[in-house]
């Protein structure tokens, strides 16, 4: 038996600026989930845009900290996105153990 949890989240995005690099941008990343999975996140991302428009990358890590159906956790994220000429690609990944 399969279970699917079902809500929605809000998203907070700070752009970091402690150190400018040219066509990278560093922010922090705050999630609150509602629903069937009542959990809030912390995060780091780190992206990088391209000449070309509509092509970027982005990774993430992102700190889970959770209730789900009555139980309680946490668990690490790492997501791995890319946009090329406006298609995207994107894996989001439970850190292991």
């Amino acid at each position: 038996m399969t279970k699917k949890a079902k809500g929605q989240f809000n998203v907070k995005i700070v752009p970091q600026t402690d150190r400018e690099v040219a066509g990278l941008d560093r922010m922090t990343i705050d999630k609150k989930f509602h629903g069937d999975l009542e959990a809030v996140t912390q995060g780091q991302m780190l992206s990088a845009r391209t000449g070309i428009p509509d092509s970027a990358g982005y990774v993430a890590m992102e700190r889970v900290e959770e209730t789900l159906y009555g139980r309680r956790g946490s668990f690490v994220l790492q997501h791995s996105g890319t946009m090329k000429r406006g298609k995207p690609g994107l894996t989001v990944s439970v850190v292991p153990d």
